[in-house]
């Protein structure tokens, strides 16, 4: 497809997150009128799709509720959570909002689903501001608590010194000002995008996954789900999902543009029914995992029907 790439980027760090592999995996999937991704995470590959005109019908989905929040409060109420983000880096503050958001998880998703413009931007903020300040994994339990009002500390706990990622470390009222301006980018990209949190197969059936009538009226789906053989990369992930979603790649309608991410040959089952592979590093410096080779074992299935599914692909090299 024609176009130029964009350069937008989550305002957040994510494991595994596919920015890199994004022109190959565009150079694959075309410019489909129907754009599907069931594991939005940061949400890079929808981020990094060539520019284009017209309306096309792009749906983003994830099963956690605090992350599918702060992608609809960026695209609702850019500016409220710019606002509810700045601020200076505190220990105590990190812990507080952490301890608040854990407070709140239950019942999240349900509220999600029932409305596709709920959204808490303060919340969405918080959220933003635990991602840049946790070091390793800023969602795990920790020792705080908020008991009976006052946040109490029931273990060890965790230092914390990070920026919001992509804004550098520019002074109060620039680094304001820069954030403002970047959420509202970020809105604009994701004006008529529909953003859903549930099961990822939800977004899957013919009436969630339609084609517009812009682009080349086809339907793409890119699938990243957790790998089954990623180990500390996925701590936190539902075992089984990754052989759930080849299952459904193997039955899946011929006609769908499917790009499916995976390590080493996780995956080649589905060589057999007419896809091909490529193979690189697809991650690019924003991943957490303790294995160095995590970039090199990373490989992307592509279905036949994509635009380059005969070629076997090596995307080693990829500028980040």
């Amino acid at each position: 497809m024609g176009g130029v790439v964009s350069d937008l980027r989550a305002p957040f760090s994510y494991f595994g997150g596919k920015r890199r592999a994004a022109p190959i995996i565009w150079a694959a999937l075309g410019d489909p009128g129907g754009y599907v991704e069931p594991f939005a995470g940061s949400a890079a590959v929808l981020l990094g799709r060539p520019t284009f005109t017209g309306r096309r019908v792009e749906t983003i989905n994830d099963a956690d509720g605090w992350l599918v929040n702060t992608w609809r409060s960026i695209q609702l109420s850019p500016s409220a959570v710019a606002a509810h983000a700045h601020g200076p880096v505190t220990e105590i503050d990190y812990h507080a909002r952490l301890a608040w958001l854990q407070d709140r998880r239950e019942g999240l998703v349900s509220w999600l689903e029932g409305d596709p413009e709920a959204h808490d931007a303060k919340a969405a903020a918080w959220w933003l501001y635990v991602a840049a300040c946790g070091i390793g994994d800023p969602w795990g339990a920790g020792p705080w608590r908020v008991i009976d009002g006052h946040l109490t500390k029931t273990d060890a706990g965790q230092g914390i010194n990070r920026e919001l990622p992509h804004l550098g470390n520019a002074g109060q009222g620039e680094h304001e000002a820069r954030l403002s301006t970047y959420m509202a980018r970020l809105s604009q990209r994701l004006a008529h995008v529909r953003i859903t949190c549930g099961d990822w197969q939800r977004v899957l059936t013919p009436s969630a996954s339609r084609a517009g009538t812009g682009g080349d009226r086809s339907t793409a789906i890119f699938l990243d789900p957790p790998y089954a053989t990623s180990g500390d990369l996925y701590a936190h992930s539902e075992h089984g999902i990754a052989e759930q979603v080849r299952e459904w790649c193997q039955s899946a309608p011929r006609d769908l543009r499917i790009v499916l991410c995976g390590y080493d040959d996780e995956h080649d089952a589905l060589l057999s029914y007419g896809w091909t592979v490529a193979q690189g590093k697809a991650g690019g410096g924003a991943g957490y995992s303790t294995r160095a080779d995590n970039g090199r074992r990373e490989r992307l299935w592509l279905s036949p029907a994509c635009l380059r599914g005969q070629d076997v692909l090596d995307f080693e090299g990829l500028g980040a």
